[in-house]
């Protein structure tokens, strides 16, 4: 695409979207503009209009995706819709060429992977998945010292994301009356919200999984009670091997206390690792005897620092990752930059998440991640449709709990 061209991007999902919005208007990135709008809730799209262009510049709103998909109004799409439902419009984007800019997880079942590895190998359009959390202040600064090469080869490392819920916030999506009975959180196995956790570690050391454990814990049942949980666990652990010999350890939003995110790397000569309870910071260590030669100790704490725009950054929600995110995406489009995550590592996240819960399920046992870059691992997935998601349509076929648990009870 030339430089010079506007890029025309629609919104799908004003919720979340609205953010993004913000991020590109108040980040001055040059050359794009919102040409349209898609929810199913007016509200939220009055609230993005706010922040938008009036009169002849206005984006033209929408409640069909499929009319919002078949307006030829946009080259690029903000798809922020529902968690479980990405891949059938990323699917349905690419198709028509639009580029695809698709947050939380690429995929809920392995078919719905393959179908879209397929469909953007046949596009004109680039894919990539909206994953904020790697473009935080200390994992880009975690990234940065890897890549110098002092610590060495990375052998094993971790990612947690955890986010527990007050009781408040738990009703806002678990309360029927307040999103229907069928909201994806209601349901959402505790391993496939997985890329928060993961998708920094793999951004950073360049490495994909390759095979993957699931283990979980399970609420108490008086404090499930209280939350309205249909689904016994609150945490998911999974043990994940690389391409490159490295062990992952990822614990990806689970709900125990306290609420923060974590990423540590371990390598052959030196480690380094964000502060838990501060991510601006980092601590990198060496071995004594792998120290730099311009290092007095073997050890620092320091805050890390913005490549650019700090300002801007700083301003942005999700420590800044709702800025850098978009920022390239539109460089990618332009051919400025590389996709991350690009349409075979999004697929690859959301398998750990799919076959760690089926892990969960049979015995722990380990589940090897296809290659979805190679026609022939992922042929074997095409036609699996696993969904633990019911609907007013149609019950799940695999569950979204791994343990029967009884009725929490309607909200008061």
């Amino acid at each position: 695409m030339a430089k010079s061209k506007t890029i025309r991007i629609g919104v799908f999902g004003c919720w979340r979207g609205h953010a993004y919005i913000r991020s590109l208007v108040n980040g001055k990135i040059p050359g794009c503009r919102i040409t349209a709008l898609c929810d199913k809730k007016q509200d939220r799209i009055q609230s993005c209009l706010e922040d938008l262009p009036k009169g002849r510049l206005a984006p033209k709103v929408f409640s069909d995706p499929e009319e919002f998909f078949d307006s030829k109004l946009f080259d690029a799409v903000f798809l922020i819709n529902y968690f479980n439902e990405h891949a059938k419009w990323a699917v349905k984007a690419l198709e028509k060429n639009i580029h695809v800019f698709s947050e939380t997880m690429a995929a809920s079942t392995m078919a719905d992977a393959v179908a879209l590895c397929r469909a953007a190998e046949k596009s004109k359009a680039i894919y990539m998945m909206a994953e904020n959390y790697p473009h935080s202040k200390g994992n880009l600064e975690l990234k940065k010292v890897y890549e110098s090469g002092t610590l060495g080869k990375v052998l094993f490392a971790e990612g947690e994301y955890v986010h527990p819920m007050s009781p408040n916030e738990s009703r806002r999506y678990r309360d029927p009356s307040v999103q229907g009975p069928y909201h994806w959180r209601r349901f959402n196995p505790i391993t496939y919200y997985c890329s928060h956790a993961l998708a920094p570690l793999m951004y950073m050391t360049g490495e994909m999984p390759k095979r993957v454990v699931g283990m979980c814990a399970y609420t108490p049942e008086e404090v499930r009670q209280i939350y309205h949980s249909k689904k016994a666990e609150s945490v998911g652990v999974m043990l994940i091997t690389t391409d490159g010999d490295a062990v992952f350890r990822v614990n990806g939003s689970s709900s125990m206390g306290p609420h923060g995110n974590w990423y540590r790397l371990a390598c052959t000569k030196g480690g380094a690792e964000t502060i838990r309870g501060n991510q601006r910071k980092v601590r990198v260590a060496y071995n004594s005897w792998n120290k730099p030669e311009d290092w007095e100790e073997s050890e620092k704490t320091y805050e890390a620092e913005w490549p650019s725009d700090a300002e801007i950054a700083d301003a942005a929600g999700h420590g800044g990752g709702d800025y850098w995110v978009v920022r390239k995406f539109i460089e990618s489009i332009r051919g400025e930059n590389t996709p991350f995550p690009n349409v075979y590592q999004a697929c690859a996240m959301s398998a750990v998440g799919i076959l760690g819960w089926r892990s969960i399920l049979n015995g722990n046992i380990p589940y090897d991640i296809p290659d979805f870059s190679n026609e022939e691992e992922r042929k074997k997935w095409q036609d699996d449709r696993q969904f633990p998601y019911p609907s007013e349509d149609a019950p799940n076929n695999i569950p979204f709990t791994s343990r029967p648990v009884t009725d929490a009870g309607d909200w008061n």
